[in-house]
Protein backbone atom coordinates (compact mmCIF):
# COMPACT_ATOMS: atom_id res chain seq x y z
CA UNK A 1 0.00 0.00 0.00
CA UNK A 2 3.08 2.45 1.09
CA UNK A 3 4.43 1.82 -2.42
CA UNK A 4 0.89 2.66 -4.29
CA UNK A 5 0.70 6.32 -2.52
CA UNK A 6 4.30 6.88 -3.33
CA UNK A 7 4.34 6.31 -6.98
CA UNK A 8 0.46 8.32 -7.25
CA UNK A 9 2.51 11.33 -5.16
CA UNK A 10 5.36 10.45 -7.70
CA UNK A 11 2.66 10.81 -10.66
CA UNK A 12 1.40 14.40 -9.41
CA UNK A 13 4.69 15.05 -9.06
CA UNK A 14 5.94 14.79 -12.61
CA UNK A 15 2.77 16.34 -13.95
CA UNK A 16 4.36 19.61 -11.85
CA UNK A 17 7.89 18.84 -13.32
CA UNK A 18 6.81 19.16 -16.56
CA UNK A 19 4.51 22.16 -16.07
CA UNK A 20 6.94 23.72 -14.50
CA UNK A 21 9.35 22.88 -17.71
CA UNK A 22 7.18 24.65 -19.71
CA UNK A 23 7.34 27.23 -18.53
CA UNK A 24 10.57 27.57 -17.92
CA UNK A 25 10.95 27.01 -21.73
CA UNK A 26 9.52 30.39 -22.30
CA UNK A 27 11.29 31.86 -19.80
CA UNK A 28 14.80 30.46 -21.60
CA UNK A 29 13.68 31.60 -25.11
CA UNK A 30 13.13 35.64 -23.48
CA UNK A 31 16.89 35.08 -22.03
CA UNK A 32 18.31 33.91 -25.73
CA UNK A 33 16.25 36.95 -26.75
CA UNK A 34 17.52 39.09 -24.66
CA UNK A 35 21.75 37.71 -24.07
CA UNK A 36 23.51 40.49 -25.78
CA UNK A 37 21.83 43.58 -23.75
CA UNK A 38 22.47 41.41 -20.55
CA UNK A 39 26.56 40.64 -22.31
CA UNK A 40 26.92 44.56 -22.53
CA UNK A 41 25.55 45.11 -18.92
CA UNK A 42 28.13 42.57 -17.42
CA UNK A 43 30.37 44.09 -19.14
CA UNK A 44 30.15 47.57 -17.63
CA UNK A 45 29.48 45.84 -14.29
CA UNK A 46 32.59 43.60 -14.30
CA UNK A 47 34.70 46.81 -15.76
CA UNK A 48 36.01 44.62 -18.36
CA UNK A 49 37.53 46.49 -21.70
CA UNK A 50 39.72 45.88 -24.46
CA UNK A 51 42.30 46.58 -22.79
CA UNK A 52 41.61 44.24 -19.86
CA UNK A 53 44.51 41.31 -19.21
CA UNK A 54 43.40 37.77 -19.95
CA UNK A 55 44.70 35.54 -16.84
CA UNK A 56 45.02 31.99 -16.26
CA UNK A 57 44.45 31.11 -12.65
CA UNK A 58 47.25 32.28 -10.34
CA UNK A 59 48.37 34.62 -7.79
CA UNK A 60 46.27 37.14 -9.37
CA UNK A 61 43.11 35.87 -9.79
CA UNK A 62 43.59 34.50 -5.99
CA UNK A 63 44.11 37.68 -5.20
CA UNK A 64 41.19 39.08 -6.99
CA UNK A 65 38.89 36.29 -5.30
CA UNK A 66 40.79 37.12 -1.33
CA UNK A 67 39.05 40.52 -2.61
CA UNK A 68 35.75 39.20 -2.82
CA UNK A 69 35.44 36.49 -0.46
CA UNK A 70 35.94 40.15 1.80
CA UNK A 71 33.42 41.64 0.30
CA UNK A 72 30.95 38.43 0.89
CA UNK A 73 31.69 38.82 4.25
CA UNK A 74 30.34 35.61 6.29
CA UNK A 75 28.63 34.36 3.32
CA UNK A 76 32.00 33.51 1.77
CA UNK A 77 32.35 29.84 1.24
CA UNK A 78 35.25 27.68 -1.23
CA UNK A 79 35.14 24.71 -3.34
CA UNK A 80 38.74 22.93 -4.25
CA UNK A 81 38.87 21.84 -8.01
CA UNK A 82 39.88 18.21 -8.48
CA UNK A 83 43.14 19.01 -9.75
CA UNK A 84 42.56 16.76 -12.26
CA UNK A 85 44.92 19.07 -14.54
CA UNK A 86 47.39 20.69 -11.99
CA UNK A 87 47.06 21.27 -8.42
CA UNK A 88 43.48 22.05 -7.07
CA UNK A 89 42.13 25.30 -7.23
CA UNK A 90 40.13 27.70 -4.81
CA UNK A 91 36.94 28.91 -5.70
CA UNK A 92 34.49 31.30 -4.46
CA UNK A 93 30.81 30.64 -3.35
CA UNK A 94 28.27 32.02 -1.66
CA UNK A 95 24.69 30.43 -0.62
CA UNK A 96 23.61 32.89 -3.16
CA UNK A 97 25.48 31.29 -5.68
CA UNK A 98 24.74 27.55 -4.29
CA UNK A 99 21.14 27.92 -4.60
CA UNK A 100 21.53 29.07 -8.02
CA UNK A 101 23.19 26.37 -9.53
CA UNK A 102 20.90 24.21 -8.09
CA UNK A 103 17.98 26.04 -9.83
CA UNK A 104 20.09 25.96 -13.13
CA UNK A 105 19.82 21.90 -12.72
CA UNK A 106 16.16 21.96 -11.56
CA UNK A 107 15.71 24.56 -14.64
CA UNK A 108 17.22 22.03 -16.92
CA UNK A 109 15.89 18.79 -15.81
CA UNK A 110 12.47 19.98 -15.75
CA UNK A 111 12.44 21.59 -19.25
CA UNK A 112 14.30 17.88 -20.50
CA UNK A 113 10.96 16.46 -18.73
CA UNK A 114 9.06 18.73 -20.92
CA UNK A 115 10.25 18.51 -23.69
CA UNK A 116 11.55 14.27 -24.44
CA UNK A 117 7.96 13.66 -22.49
CA UNK A 118 9.82 11.95 -19.65
CA UNK A 119 7.15 10.21 -17.64
CA UNK A 120 8.38 9.22 -14.67
CA UNK A 121 10.54 11.97 -13.46
CA UNK A 122 11.87 10.46 -10.02
CA UNK A 123 15.74 11.01 -10.55
CA UNK A 124 18.76 9.42 -8.96
CA UNK A 125 22.09 11.46 -8.48
CA UNK A 126 25.17 9.48 -7.83
CA UNK A 127 26.00 11.78 -5.26
CA UNK A 128 28.51 11.18 -2.66
CA UNK A 129 27.75 9.57 0.82
CA UNK A 130 30.85 11.54 2.89
CA UNK A 131 31.50 15.23 2.82
CA UNK A 132 34.71 16.73 1.05
CA UNK A 133 35.66 20.18 -0.38
CA UNK A 134 34.09 19.53 -3.79
CA UNK A 135 31.47 21.95 -5.10
CA UNK A 136 29.06 18.75 -5.65
CA UNK A 137 29.65 18.44 -1.65
CA UNK A 138 28.47 21.99 -1.21
CA UNK A 139 25.34 21.50 -3.34
CA UNK A 140 24.58 18.43 -1.53
CA UNK A 141 24.72 20.03 1.75
CA UNK A 142 21.66 18.28 4.01
CA UNK A 143 21.03 19.84 7.82
CA UNK A 144 18.73 16.96 8.32
CA UNK A 145 16.44 14.25 6.35
CA UNK A 146 14.82 16.20 3.69
CA UNK A 147 11.05 16.37 3.44
CA UNK A 148 9.04 13.59 2.19
CA UNK A 149 7.59 14.68 -0.74
CA UNK A 150 11.73 15.47 -1.67
CA UNK A 151 12.67 12.36 -1.03
CA UNK A 152 10.07 10.48 -3.32
CA UNK A 153 11.54 12.61 -6.20
CA UNK A 154 15.26 12.96 -5.41
CA UNK A 155 15.67 9.32 -3.22
CA UNK A 156 19.44 9.77 -3.58
CA UNK A 157 19.19 12.89 -1.31
CA UNK A 158 18.73 10.23 2.13
CA UNK A 159 22.52 9.45 1.45
CA UNK A 160 23.96 12.38 3.41
CA UNK A 161 21.80 10.63 6.73
CA UNK A 162 23.56 9.06 8.96
CA UNK A 163 22.04 5.72 9.25
CA UNK A 164 22.44 5.56 5.25
CA UNK A 165 25.96 6.52 5.30
CA UNK A 166 26.47 3.51 8.24
CA UNK A 167 25.14 1.02 5.94
CA UNK A 168 27.51 2.34 3.46
CA UNK A 169 30.30 1.92 5.76
CA UNK A 170 29.16 -1.69 6.28
CA UNK A 171 28.19 -2.83 3.18
CA UNK A 172 29.26 -0.35 0.72
CA UNK A 173 28.43 2.65 -1.42
CA UNK A 174 27.72 0.12 -4.43
CA UNK A 175 25.26 -1.96 -2.36
CA UNK A 176 23.49 1.26 -0.87
CA UNK A 177 22.71 2.56 -4.13
CA UNK A 178 21.48 -0.69 -5.67
CA UNK A 179 18.81 -1.01 -2.50
CA UNK A 180 17.74 2.65 -2.65
CA UNK A 181 17.63 2.05 -7.00
CA UNK A 182 15.91 -1.17 -6.18
CA UNK A 183 13.44 0.47 -3.82
CA UNK A 184 12.49 3.37 -5.62
CA UNK A 185 12.73 2.30 -8.83
CA UNK A 186 13.83 5.90 -10.41
CA UNK A 187 13.03 6.77 -14.17
CA UNK A 188 16.19 9.03 -14.48
CA UNK A 189 19.87 8.57 -13.68
CA UNK A 190 22.59 11.34 -13.61
CA UNK A 191 26.25 11.46 -12.66
CA UNK A 192 28.26 14.56 -14.19
CA UNK A 193 30.82 11.77 -15.30
CA UNK A 194 29.87 8.85 -17.04
CA UNK A 195 32.71 7.12 -15.51
CA UNK A 196 30.84 7.00 -12.18
CA UNK A 197 27.84 5.05 -13.71
CA UNK A 198 29.98 3.16 -15.82
CA UNK A 199 31.77 2.13 -12.61
CA UNK A 200 28.98 1.28 -10.57
CA UNK A 201 27.29 -0.98 -13.07
CA UNK A 202 30.89 -2.63 -13.84
CA UNK A 203 31.09 -3.00 -9.53
CA UNK A 204 27.68 -5.02 -9.67
CA UNK A 205 28.82 -7.35 -12.32
CA UNK A 206 32.13 -7.88 -11.16
CA UNK A 207 31.11 -8.38 -7.66
CA UNK A 208 27.46 -9.08 -7.51
CA UNK A 209 27.42 -11.11 -4.41
CA UNK A 210 29.14 -8.51 -2.45
CA UNK A 211 27.36 -6.20 -3.26
CA UNK A 212 23.69 -8.07 -3.62
CA UNK A 213 24.82 -8.21 0.59
CA UNK A 214 22.78 -5.44 1.96
CA UNK A 215 19.53 -6.67 0.06
CA UNK A 216 19.93 -10.29 0.98
CA UNK A 217 19.81 -8.97 4.52
CA UNK A 218 17.18 -6.72 4.21
CA UNK A 219 15.17 -9.52 2.42
CA UNK A 220 16.26 -11.83 5.63
CA UNK A 221 15.70 -9.59 8.20
CA UNK A 222 14.42 -5.94 7.89
CA UNK A 223 14.22 -5.61 11.73
CA UNK A 224 17.62 -5.94 12.19
CA UNK A 225 17.73 -2.63 10.84
CA UNK A 226 17.39 0.71 12.94
CA UNK A 227 14.01 2.11 12.87
CA UNK A 228 15.65 5.39 10.35
CA UNK A 229 16.77 3.04 7.68
CA UNK A 230 13.25 1.43 7.86
CA UNK A 231 11.28 4.75 7.79
CA UNK A 232 13.76 5.70 5.01
CA UNK A 233 12.69 2.88 3.37
CA UNK A 234 8.92 3.05 3.71
CA UNK A 235 9.75 6.78 2.47
CA UNK A 236 11.41 5.55 -0.44
CA UNK A 237 9.45 2.69 -1.28
CA UNK A 238 7.52 1.73 -4.85
CA UNK A 239 5.36 -0.21 -6.43
CA UNK A 240 7.23 -3.76 -7.60
CA UNK A 241 10.06 -3.26 -4.75
CA UNK A 242 9.18 -6.33 -3.09
CA UNK A 243 9.94 -8.63 -6.05
CA UNK A 244 12.49 -6.51 -7.49
CA UNK A 245 14.48 -6.77 -3.93
CA UNK A 246 13.40 -10.50 -3.82
CA UNK A 247 14.75 -11.31 -7.35
CA UNK A 248 18.14 -9.40 -6.17
CA UNK A 249 18.26 -12.02 -3.25
CA UNK A 250 17.83 -14.98 -4.62
CA UNK A 251 19.73 -14.29 -7.66
CA UNK A 252 23.69 -15.69 -7.97
CA UNK A 253 24.77 -13.54 -11.01
CA UNK A 254 24.27 -10.17 -11.76
CA UNK A 255 21.12 -8.89 -13.24
CA UNK A 256 20.93 -6.50 -16.02
CA UNK A 257 19.76 -3.17 -15.25
CA UNK A 258 15.78 -3.48 -16.22
CA UNK A 259 15.20 -6.03 -13.85
CA UNK A 260 16.15 -3.96 -10.67
CA UNK A 261 15.24 -0.52 -12.22
CA UNK A 262 12.06 -1.43 -14.73
CA UNK A 263 11.20 2.22 -14.80
CA UNK A 264 14.79 3.60 -16.15
CA UNK A 265 14.49 4.94 -19.25
CA UNK A 266 17.04 7.97 -19.63
CA UNK A 267 20.21 9.08 -18.15
CA UNK A 268 21.94 12.30 -18.00
CA UNK A 269 26.02 13.17 -17.77
CA UNK A 270 28.28 14.87 -19.56
CA UNK A 271 29.48 13.58 -23.08
CA UNK A 272 32.06 16.12 -24.05
CA UNK A 273 36.22 15.89 -23.85
CA UNK A 274 37.79 12.35 -22.92
CA UNK A 275 34.81 10.42 -21.78
CA UNK A 276 33.93 8.49 -25.20
CA UNK A 277 35.10 5.26 -23.87
CA UNK A 278 32.72 5.51 -20.96
CA UNK A 279 30.13 6.28 -22.94
CA UNK A 280 30.99 3.15 -25.49
CA UNK A 281 30.54 1.04 -22.48
CA UNK A 282 27.37 2.04 -20.89
CA UNK A 283 26.27 1.17 -23.81
CA UNK A 284 26.62 -2.38 -23.01
CA UNK A 285 24.38 -1.71 -20.19
CA UNK A 286 22.15 1.09 -20.95
CA UNK A 287 21.48 0.11 -25.06
CA UNK A 288 20.16 3.19 -27.28
CA UNK A 289 17.14 0.97 -27.84
CA UNK A 290 16.09 1.22 -24.67
CA UNK A 291 17.43 3.76 -22.83
CA UNK A 292 17.17 7.76 -24.17
CA UNK A 293 20.97 9.65 -23.03
CA UNK A 294 20.45 13.21 -22.32
CA UNK A 295 23.83 15.11 -22.72
CA UNK A 296 24.81 17.42 -19.98
CA UNK A 297 25.90 21.09 -20.48
CA UNK A 298 29.11 22.02 -19.36
CA UNK A 299 30.17 23.22 -16.22
CA UNK A 300 33.61 23.63 -14.07
CA UNK A 301 34.11 24.63 -10.73
CA UNK A 302 34.97 28.26 -11.71
CA UNK A 303 31.62 28.92 -13.12
CA UNK A 304 28.84 26.60 -15.22
CA UNK A 305 29.82 27.17 -18.62
CA UNK A 306 27.15 26.82 -21.33
CA UNK A 307 23.17 25.67 -20.73
CA UNK A 308 21.17 23.45 -22.50
CA UNK A 309 18.43 24.15 -24.72
CA UNK A 310 15.95 21.78 -26.19
CA UNK A 311 13.99 22.10 -28.72
CA UNK A 312 11.91 19.63 -31.29
CA UNK A 313 13.96 16.59 -29.55
CA UNK A 314 17.26 18.37 -30.47
CA UNK A 315 20.18 19.35 -27.42
CA UNK A 316 22.17 22.39 -27.97
CA UNK A 317 24.47 24.31 -25.56
CA UNK A 318 24.30 27.99 -25.16
CA UNK A 319 26.51 30.39 -23.02
CA UNK A 320 23.40 31.17 -21.27
CA UNK A 321 24.38 30.79 -17.66
CA UNK A 322 23.48 34.17 -16.07
CA UNK A 323 26.08 36.87 -14.28
CA UNK A 324 28.68 35.80 -16.24
CA UNK A 325 30.57 37.24 -18.90
CA UNK A 326 31.27 35.05 -21.93
CA UNK A 327 34.26 36.24 -24.32
CA UNK A 328 36.37 33.59 -26.60
CA UNK A 329 39.55 33.94 -27.97
CA UNK A 330 40.83 32.87 -31.14
CA UNK A 331 44.15 31.95 -32.02
CA UNK A 332 43.87 34.30 -35.24
CA UNK A 333 41.46 36.92 -34.17
CA UNK A 334 41.88 37.66 -30.82
CA UNK A 335 38.65 37.77 -28.50
CA UNK A 336 35.56 37.62 -29.90
CA UNK A 337 31.90 37.89 -28.38
CA UNK A 338 29.14 35.04 -28.75
CA UNK A 339 27.71 36.44 -31.84
CA UNK A 340 31.03 36.43 -33.31
CA UNK A 341 31.72 32.77 -33.29
CA UNK A 342 32.00 30.47 -36.78
CA UNK A 343 31.00 26.91 -37.17
CA UNK A 344 33.02 24.59 -36.90
CA UNK A 345 36.22 26.46 -35.28
CA UNK A 346 37.75 25.70 -31.97
CA UNK A 347 37.76 28.55 -28.91
CA UNK A 348 39.13 29.04 -25.86
CA UNK A 349 35.98 30.57 -23.78
CA UNK A 350 37.01 33.40 -21.20
CA UNK A 351 34.90 34.03 -18.10
CA UNK A 352 34.18 37.23 -15.49
CA UNK A 353 31.88 36.93 -12.67
CA UNK A 354 30.91 38.62 -9.60
CA UNK A 355 33.49 36.17 -7.59
CA UNK A 356 36.96 37.17 -8.17
CA UNK A 357 37.08 36.12 -11.94
CA UNK A 358 38.11 38.42 -14.62
CA UNK A 359 38.92 37.57 -17.98
CA UNK A 360 39.67 34.53 -16.13
CA UNK A 361 41.14 31.89 -19.20
CA UNK A 362 39.58 28.84 -18.33
CA UNK A 363 42.26 26.84 -20.85
CA UNK A 364 38.38 25.05 -21.58
CA UNK A 365 38.51 24.65 -25.61
CA UNK A 366 34.89 24.72 -27.58
CA UNK A 367 33.95 23.78 -30.82
CA UNK A 368 30.91 26.20 -32.50
CA UNK A 369 29.12 23.57 -34.01
CA UNK A 370 26.42 25.93 -35.57
CA UNK A 371 24.33 28.75 -34.42
CA UNK A 372 21.03 28.59 -32.20
CA UNK A 373 19.04 31.75 -32.19
CA UNK A 374 22.16 33.56 -33.17
CA UNK A 375 24.14 32.15 -30.23
CA UNK A 376 26.61 29.67 -30.76
CA UNK A 377 25.91 25.74 -30.42
CA UNK A 378 29.51 25.09 -27.60
CA UNK A 379 30.83 21.79 -27.56
CA UNK A 380 33.14 20.88 -25.08
CA UNK A 381 36.15 19.43 -26.63
CA UNK A 382 39.22 19.62 -24.42
CA UNK A 383 41.67 21.19 -22.19
CA UNK A 384 44.65 23.27 -23.32
CA UNK A 385 47.75 22.46 -21.69
CA UNK A 386 47.30 19.28 -20.37
CA UNK A 387 51.23 18.16 -21.16
CA UNK A 388 53.41 16.79 -18.92
CA UNK A 389 57.31 16.54 -19.54
CA UNK A 390 60.67 15.00 -18.29
CA UNK A 391 63.45 16.17 -20.49
CA UNK A 392 61.30 18.42 -22.68
CA UNK A 393 59.32 16.11 -24.68
CA UNK A 394 55.99 17.96 -23.29
CA UNK A 395 53.57 14.55 -24.24
CA UNK A 396 50.24 16.11 -24.06
CA UNK A 397 46.70 14.31 -23.98
CA UNK A 398 46.26 14.97 -27.39
CA UNK A 399 48.65 13.01 -28.92
CA UNK A 400 47.90 10.43 -26.13
CA UNK A 401 44.38 10.33 -27.32
CA UNK A 402 45.74 10.06 -31.08
CA UNK A 403 47.74 6.89 -29.42
CA UNK A 404 44.77 5.22 -27.85
CA UNK A 405 42.72 5.49 -30.70
CA UNK A 406 45.43 3.69 -33.20
CA UNK A 407 45.69 1.02 -30.31
CA UNK A 408 41.91 0.20 -30.07
CA UNK A 409 41.96 0.41 -33.37
CA UNK A 410 44.76 -1.88 -34.14
CA UNK A 411 44.01 -4.52 -31.02
CA UNK A 412 40.46 -4.58 -30.53
CA UNK A 413 40.37 -7.92 -28.68
CA UNK A 414 42.90 -6.69 -25.99
CA UNK A 415 41.69 -3.37 -25.49
CA UNK A 416 37.57 -3.67 -26.08
CA UNK A 417 35.91 -2.20 -23.27
CA UNK A 418 38.87 -1.21 -21.09
CA UNK A 419 39.98 2.51 -20.63
CA UNK A 420 43.06 3.62 -21.12
CA UNK A 421 45.13 6.89 -19.28
CA UNK A 422 49.08 7.66 -18.65
CA UNK A 423 50.66 8.87 -16.00
CA UNK A 424 54.78 9.57 -15.69
CA UNK A 425 56.92 7.58 -13.96
CA UNK A 426 59.91 8.04 -11.86
CA UNK A 427 61.77 4.63 -10.47
CA UNK A 428 64.97 5.62 -8.48
CA UNK A 429 66.57 3.15 -9.88
CA UNK A 430 65.71 3.35 -13.78
CA UNK A 431 65.26 5.75 -16.36
CA UNK A 432 62.02 7.80 -16.35
CA UNK A 433 59.28 6.45 -18.35
CA UNK A 434 55.61 6.49 -19.21
CA UNK A 435 53.17 3.85 -18.14
CA UNK A 436 49.95 3.41 -19.46
CA UNK A 437 47.05 2.43 -17.05
CA UNK A 438 44.65 -0.09 -18.50
CA UNK A 439 41.37 0.50 -16.96
CA UNK A 440 38.89 -2.90 -16.38
CA UNK A 441 39.29 -6.43 -16.52
CA UNK A 442 42.32 -8.52 -16.57
CA UNK A 443 44.12 -9.84 -19.00
CA UNK A 444 47.90 -10.06 -18.15
CA UNK A 445 48.83 -12.33 -21.23
CA UNK A 446 47.77 -9.31 -23.93
CA UNK A 447 49.63 -6.53 -22.10
CA UNK A 448 53.15 -8.14 -21.37
CA UNK A 449 53.35 -8.83 -25.12
CA UNK A 450 57.07 -7.32 -26.09
CA UNK A 451 55.29 -6.28 -29.57
CA UNK A 452 52.70 -4.67 -28.42
CA UNK A 453 54.99 -2.62 -25.85
CA UNK A 454 56.83 -1.83 -28.85
CA UNK A 455 54.02 -0.74 -31.13
CA UNK A 456 53.01 1.69 -28.03
CA UNK A 457 56.72 2.98 -28.00
CA UNK A 458 56.50 3.59 -31.93
CA UNK A 459 52.97 5.26 -32.18
CA UNK A 460 54.39 7.55 -29.06
CA UNK A 461 57.44 8.30 -31.45
CA UNK A 462 55.48 9.52 -34.10
CA UNK A 463 53.10 11.98 -32.64
CA UNK A 464 56.09 13.04 -30.52
CA UNK A 465 59.39 14.14 -32.55
CA UNK A 466 60.68 15.11 -28.84
CA UNK A 467 59.50 12.19 -27.26
CA UNK A 468 61.28 10.30 -30.49
CA UNK A 469 65.03 12.30 -29.89
CA UNK A 470 64.83 11.93 -26.00
CA UNK A 471 64.60 7.75 -26.34
CA UNK A 472 66.91 7.66 -28.94
CA UNK A 473 69.79 9.64 -26.94
CA UNK A 474 68.32 7.27 -23.80
CA UNK A 475 67.23 9.86 -21.36
CA UNK A 476 63.72 8.75 -21.76
CA UNK A 477 63.29 4.89 -20.85
CA UNK A 478 60.56 2.66 -23.09
CA UNK A 479 57.17 3.06 -22.22
CA UNK A 480 55.43 0.08 -19.80
CA UNK A 481 51.46 -0.97 -19.59
CA UNK A 482 50.16 -1.50 -15.96
CA UNK A 483 46.42 -3.25 -15.52
CA UNK A 484 44.44 -2.16 -12.34
CA UNK A 485 40.23 -1.95 -12.07
CA UNK A 486 38.85 1.58 -12.60
CA UNK A 487 37.36 1.86 -9.28
CA UNK A 488 40.46 0.71 -7.59
CA UNK A 489 42.68 3.48 -9.88
CA UNK A 490 39.71 6.34 -8.70
CA UNK A 491 39.89 5.50 -5.49
CA UNK A 492 43.66 6.11 -5.49
CA UNK A 493 43.39 8.92 -8.11
CA UNK A 494 41.87 11.27 -5.36
CA UNK A 495 42.79 9.04 -2.14
CA UNK A 496 39.24 9.30 -0.73
CA UNK A 497 35.76 8.24 0.26
CA UNK A 498 34.05 10.21 -2.23
CA UNK A 499 36.18 10.16 -5.05
CA UNK A 500 32.60 10.17 -7.63
CA UNK A 501 32.40 13.66 -6.79
CA UNK A 502 35.03 14.65 -8.48
CA UNK A 503 36.71 12.10 -10.82
CA UNK A 504 37.65 12.80 -13.77
CA UNK A 505 38.56 10.41 -16.79
CA UNK A 506 41.77 12.26 -18.37
CA UNK A 507 44.26 10.45 -21.41
CA UNK A 508 47.33 11.79 -19.36
CA UNK A 509 47.12 12.54 -15.41
CA UNK A 510 50.15 14.62 -15.00
CA UNK A 511 50.04 15.36 -11.43
CA UNK A 512 49.94 12.19 -10.40
CA UNK A 513 53.83 10.37 -10.25
CA UNK A 514 54.52 6.34 -10.82
CA UNK A 515 57.39 6.22 -8.10
CA UNK A 516 59.28 3.16 -6.58
CA UNK A 517 56.92 0.25 -5.16
CA UNK A 518 54.68 0.59 -8.07
CA UNK A 519 52.48 3.46 -6.72
CA UNK A 520 50.61 6.42 -7.88
CA UNK A 521 51.35 9.23 -5.63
Amino acid sequence: MRGLINDWLRFAIAHCIRFAGLLMSGWQRLRIRFFLVNQTRLRRRYNVTADTPLVPYGPEVERSIAVAARNAGAAARFALTSGSAGDPKRLLYTNHRLRTLKFLFTDMFARACWTFGIARTSLYVFSTFERDASLTSLLLEEVDLPNYFTTLQAPYRVQRHPAIRALAAEYGATAVRLWIIALTNPGVIYATNPSTISIFLDELKKNWAEHSALVKAWKTDPKRFNKDVRGIARRLDSLGSEKRLQAISTSDEPLPVHVWAPALATYICWTGGYLRPFLDRLQVYLPASRYRLIPMYSMSTETVETFSHFEKGDVAFLPLPGGVLFEFLDESKGVLIANELQPGKLYEMIVSNAFGLRRYRTNDLFVCRRQVHGLPDLAFIKRRGLEYSFTGEKLTAEQLSIVFEQLRTQHPKVFAGRFLTCVPAQPTHALPHYKILILGERNPSAIHDNELVMKCDELLRRVNCEYRNKRAGGVLGEVCFVETGTKEFAEQFFASAAWESQFKFMPLCPHLVWRDGDRVL
